[in-house]
Formats: C-alpha cells, structure tokens, sequence
C-alpha cells in the first residue's frame, strides 16, 4: 500500500468514490421516490376543487336525468290501436287535425301497406294537400314535431302557375308519405 501523500490521495478518491456509489445506490432512489410522491401529492391536490365542483352539480344532474326519464316514459313513440286498420285510422285523424290547425287543405288520402321493421309494424299514409307556401311549410313542421313521432318520406310539391299581378296567395298542391310505428306485441297479441 502507498504511504505518504500519494496513500492519502488514494484513500480520499476510493472514500469519495465509495461515497458516490452509496449516494447513486442509496440515498439517490429514495429521494427520487420521495420526489415523485410529492409531485403526485401535489397533481391531486390540484384537483379536489374540481372535485368538489363536479360534486356539487352532481344532485342537480340526478335531478335532472330523473326528469328527463319521467318525461321519456310519458312521450308516447308509437300509434296507438289492436289493429293497423285502427293505428291507420288514428294516424290518418292526427294529419287532418295538424292541417286544419295550419290551414292547410287535404284533398285526399291512401292507405299505405303495412310493413313489419323489427319490433314494430309501419303505418304508412299517402297525403295528397294543396295550401300556400307557408301552410305547407307549417304543416311539415307540425308533422316533424308531433307525438308520437312521424316520418315524412316521398315529398313532392308543385306549384300553380298564375300570371303575375293576379290577387291572392300562390297555391301549392303536393303529396307526401307520412309514416308512424305501432307495436309489433300488439298485432301479434290482436290475431289470437
């Protein structure tokens, strides 16, 4: 072993690299460790004020899911009646009511046939209705927004031609298919 300076050199570089190994294998991981679990502390404090937002809004959104699914139990989705015969009759009294509160004029209408779609049987009505522009356009939208939901599907519209100058509305004729859904149960349930 040296002796002298060149031993006491020697002794202070294998003490400061046994010092070092002991840091970068001991005392280096733990303070990385606990430098995490202060970083995570932290990202959760961080999000207790958020967490208490959402869970002041929390009764007020139960309450409101709970109105909404009273109300989607009351809406009625389908037409009502044991037979399509009924369900057509029904669906055909729902369109002449919405045009005479639009004012719009029904000339005539055709039964469609009846079709199976899965749990439901379509009611489908062939509309043929003349009116102005504006009560054509009203009585579509009362057809859109009614309950239980219809389908319009084949819309055709033409107008009248007149010369210009002439006094009173344009008239519009057009036809329309208007469809509704009754229950399939209730077909089944009407043959026994």
């Amino acid at each position: 072993m040296p002796t002298g300076l060149t031993g006491r050199l020697l002794a202070l570089t294998l003490l400061f690299v046994v010092l070092g190994s002991l840091y970068l294998l001991a005392v280096a991981p733990v303070v990385d460790f606990y430098a995490e679990r202060a970083a995570r502390l932290e990202r959760r404090e961080m999000l207790v004020p958020r967490l208490k937002a959402l869970a002041a809004e929390l009764p007020a959104l139960r309450a409101r899911l709970a109105a909404l699914h009273t109300q989607a139990q009351a809406r009625q989705v389908t037409l009502q009646g044991s037979t399509d015969a009924i369900a057509s009759a029904d669906l055909e009294s729902r369109i002449e009511a919405l045009a005479v509160s639009v004012g719009a004029t029904i000339g005539s209408t055709e039964a469609l046939s009846a079709e199976t779609r899965g749990p439901y049987r379509r009611i489908g009505l062939r509309v043929i209705l003349s009116g102005t522009y504006e009560t054509v356009v009203k009585l579509i939208a009362a057809l859109e927004e009614t309950n239980p939901p219809l389908v319009i599907d084949d819309l055709q519209l033409h107008g009248v031609l007149r010369r210009p100058g002439l006094p009173g509305p344009q008239t519009i004729n057009g036809t329309l298919d208007v469809y509704g859904f009754r229950a399939a149960q209730t077909a089944a349930a009407a043959k026994r």
